[in-house]
């Protein structure tokens, strides 16, 4: 007999279609439990594994056994006259038929009933001012990039744990990179950070970031070697679609290289096409210094935390990584980036936006072309100077270079609105969430947006998923907590999202914490809250804080209107000091109104109002927050006409001020009982 007869004899044939047939149908099974109970991909590839090994280990037993009556034999032992191979035949190919038709039965269902992977949907609001109303209104249009990127955080696989900030550093360099390419759309760092350890799997990823693509990461550092894996995943069928591990010496310029060499597999893995500036810029080594290179990526982790000491401690890496490498244009660009900040942020020193105007010129004689330090320019003329036509100019310039740039979009936004161009604020706005879609200053800044627009219920939508997304934030509780009063003249929730907000000491919560007591009627506590105002947190480059002028207009509230005269009093003095200190410009002008206001004294309220909208810097938004302030000092000085032509202003046009606000604000307690403020209400209404 031959050995093909004898293997169909021994029926191997048989065993080796129905182990291949139930192998296929255990791995669908392994599919289906594996999205409904969410186990890990890695459950799947040990299915696969094991499937893949027990074929030959299935048919070495059809060859060398033989099921008898008596149970399994060795081939060899078995008598070919007492052999029931023919009937086990017979009993293979019934399973095989069952099997197949299961197949066929699963394959159908899959067909006909399943519905498809469906595009990634995501909003893309596009704004258009209309004609008559001056409103924004935002629309949603649905669509999917099958060039949409989500990068994971790398895992940090040194045995060294402090090396996570350098895998982090190449995580956020290669995004950075990625983003400067025109057919990518790259979900930005703060969105996929949350990701980390996750037990989600990819396709839900994909879905919450709206991404078609996942790439994951390791980077492995040892000694002067660094080893890097990525992988290129479809998020929707989780299909490899690219894998590389790179294992090279540790050098900036291999870093560089990698990172160039990513992007370019990926544009082939997605069939994009790079251009030569793109494939230049993803390219470019900006230090071959190693230990500079570690101090700038050391230095950006800090002040990604966007506090005053990470903000100083970054100064400080930054400064150590250009005395290895004075020509180190990036880290320059970090070093303006961290003065500014604090600049804007912590007191208003002119001294650090001095420092960070260096810091731009220093990258610039390095290399006046380049998109990072174009983001920086924009920064810098929009927080340092109040510029926004020159910050627009710069900001336009990094866009074009790094269109999947979330951090440029939003700057745009902001200066946008500043400049007054809503519809413009929108849309670059909405290109940010887009890009980062999980970042709650994102959500929040668009909402307010929106609500300066009178769009309160998308503004109070948005900023919803932002406290969602975070709910111990104080970001979006306490934008959250003023559209309640603005949107719904809810107080109740306004408190209860403010509840321990006096324990923190961050000024622009506080200030809200301030606010909401003073709404809610709750003037006691804004009194005590006023009495312990610090210093430190009364200078801001847009306005000033001053405790006196707090604690004047909590006493006002509450009716003790002498010592709240006193106060202003000394607030003016303060004032005073300042000027001959040389800060004199619109900022001390509205806290002396408010305070001459107070003191009853209408003639210099009404010369100071004059003077400020005559020289205050242009801008959109500290235009209705100046003459709302107006508003509420004519009310409280008795300038009944004067109060009510600047509310029905304010409530006509573009301004954060609606009724319900209005009628909570203890500011107009004492001509709230007045027809004209009753009929404004009414009006409005």
């Amino acid at each position: 007999m031959s050995f093909f007869s004898e293997l169909k004899r021994r029926n191997v044939f048989r065993v080796g279609i129905a182990y291949i047939v139930g192998g296929w149908l255990l791995l669908q099974l392994t599919d289906v439990l594996s999205e409904l109970l969410d186990l890990p991909d890695v459950v799947g590839r040990i299915i696969v594994l094991v499937v893949a090994i027990g074929l030959p280990v299935a048919l070495f037993f059809a060859w060398a056994f033989e099921l008898t009556p008596e149970g399994v034999k060795r081939e060899t032992e078995v008598d070919p006259n007492q052999s029931i191979t023919p009937q086990t035949a017979k009993k293979l190919n019934s399973t095989i038929i069952v099997m197949l038709a299961l197949a066929v039965a699963y394959l159908l269902y899959d067909k006909f009933t399943t519905t498809p992977d469906t595009p990634i949907m995501v909003e893309q609001p596009v704004a258009v001012i209309d004609e008559v109303s001056g409103s924004v209104p935002v629309t949603n249009e649905t669509s999917e990039s099958s060039k949409s990127i989500a990068v994971l955080p790398f895992t940090n696989r040194s045995p060294d744990a402090n090396d996570a900030y350098f895998t982090d550093g190449v995580h956020d360099d290669l995004l950075t990179q990625l983003a400067k390419i025109d057919a990518f759309s790259v979900i930005s760092r703060t969105s996929v950070m949350e990701y980390r350890d996750t037990a989600k799997n990819l396709r839900q990823i994909g879905e919450e970031l709206g991404v078609a693509n996942i790439m994951e990461g390791a980077v492995q550092r040892a000694g002067n070697r660094v080893r890097i894996n990525v992988q290129l995943i479809d998020a929707g069928s989780d299909e490899h679609l690219w894998a590389e591990v790179y294992d090279r010496e540790l050098t900036t310029e291999n870093l560089f290289d990698i990172q160039s060499e990513i992007a370019k597999a990926i544009a082939g893995a997605l069939q994009a096409t790079l251009s030569d500036s793109e494939i230049a810029a993803v390219s470019n080594v900006p230090t071959d210094n190693v230990a500079a290179y570690e101090l700038y990526l050391q230095g950006k982790r800090f002040s990604l935390g966007e506090t005053e000491i990470g903000f100083g401690t970054a100064v400080e890496l930054y400064k150590e990584a250009l005395k290895l490498d004075p020509q180190f244009e990036l880290a320059w660009v970090g070093l303006s980036h961290a003065y500014i900040n604090n600049y804007w942020s912590y007191g208003g020193n002119p001294a650090d936006r001095d420092k960070a105007r260096n810091a731009i010129e220093k990258a610039k004689a390095i290399d006046p072309d380049f998109p990072e330090l174009y983001l920086a320019e924009g920064s810098y003329y929009y927080w340092g100077l109040l510029d926004y036509d020159n910050a627009l100019r710069y900001l336009d310039k990094a866009i074009a270079l790094m269109p999947s740039n979330a951090e440029a979009h939003m700057w745009k936004g902001w200066a946008s609105r500043r400049a007054g161009l809503w519809d413009q604020a929108i849309d670059s706005m909405q290109k940010a969430i887009k890009l980062n879609p999980r970042v709650v200053i994102n959500l929040i800044e668009t909402g307010q947006t929106l609500a300066y627009l009178d769009r309160f219920e998308e503004a109070l939508e948005l900023t919803e998923k932002a406290y969602k997304l975070e709910p111990d934030n104080y970001w979006p509780k306490s934008y959250l907590a003023v559209l309640e009063v603005v949107v719904n003249g809810d107080t109740d929730r306004a408190d209860t999202l403010m509840v321990g907000g006096q324990h923190t000491n961050d000024i622009q919560f506080l200030t809200i914490y301030w606010q909401v007591q003073m709404l809610s009627g709750r003037f006691e506590s804004a009194l005590d809250i006023a009495q312990n105002w610090k210093q430190n947190w009364e200078m801001d480059v847009k306005a000033f804080s001053l405790r006196e002028s707090y604690i004047a207009l909590s006493l006002n509230a509450l009716g003790r209107h002498e010592e709240a005269k006193q106060n202003a009093r000394i607030a003016l003095q303060r004032l005073a000091q300042m000027k001959r200190q040389g800060i004199d410009d619109f900022r001390v002008w509205t806290s002396e109104l408010e305070a001459h206001a107070i003191l009853g004294d209408t003639q210099q309220v009404s010369e100071l109002a004059e003077k400020i909208m005559a020289l205050k810097p242009a801008d959109a938004v500290e235009d209705f927050n100046i003459r709302y302030r107006f508003a509420q000092s004519y009310a409280i000085a008795g300038m009944l006409d004067e109060c009510i032509a600047t509310l029905d202003t304010l409530l006509s046009g573009i301004s954060f001020v609606s009724v319900p606000w209005l009628e909570h604000d203890p500011a107009f307690n004492s001509i709230r009982s007045a027809g004209e403020f009753i009929a404004l209400l009414e009006r409005h209404r």
